[in-house]
Order: C-alpha cells, then structure tokens, then sequence
C-alpha cells in the first residue's frame, strides 16, 4: 500500500524532472500521476532513470536548513543549504553523492 506521503513525494519529483527536462529553473505543475521511473528515496541523494541526482532533505517537527555536501566527479565539490523538500543537483554523470554534513545553515 502506497501511503500519502510517498505519493506527495513522487509528484514532488515528477515536477521537478518535468522543470529539469523544460530546461527551467522552477519546477513545473504536478501531473495527476508521477511516471513509473521516477524513483524517489525517503531522504537524502538519489538519482531517477534519466540520470539526474537529487537531494531530498527531510524535516521532523521543526523547520531546518541544512548543509549538505555535493560530491562531484572530478573536483573538489560544494558545499550547499537545503531546505525541506527536494532540489536537484544535476546530471549523475557529474554528481556522484551527496550528504548532510550534520550542520545547519
């Protein structure tokens, strides 16, 4: 049984992959239904079968923003604060990981 949350979290993703392939920064509107291949994790990295890696930042009680480092493939990485919810970090070609540092922004 798919509960509420997971729903929410795959249209969350589905606009987000639907921004990325429009080429805009901001996502676009939520279909009724998410694609079958998007695969979103509870929290943290995860990439979806087009190859593009995400961050999904999951919150408790209280409203935080975390930092979280991207781990590219060639080069140093950055350091970035992410707010509840999902961001996209770009192509899995060039993002290999990222994590939460364990400090707030």
């Amino acid at each position: 049984m798919v509960g509420k949350n997971s729903l929410k979290k795959a249209a969350i993703g589905a606009a987000i992959v639907a921004g990325l392939a429009g080429g805009v920064a901001a996502p676009a509107a939520a279909s009724a239904a998410a694609p079958a291949d998007v695969q979103i994790s509870a929290c943290g990295f995860w990439v979806n079968a087009q190859g593009w890696a995400f961050y999904t930042h999951c919150t408790g009680p209280v409203y935080t923003i975390v930092q979280v480092k991207v781990v590219t493939r060639s080069g140093p990485g950055s350091l970035i604060c992410v707010r509840p919810g999902t961001v996209g970090l770009g192509p899995n070609a060039v993002v290999s990981n990222a994590y939460y540092t364990g400090r707030l922004c």
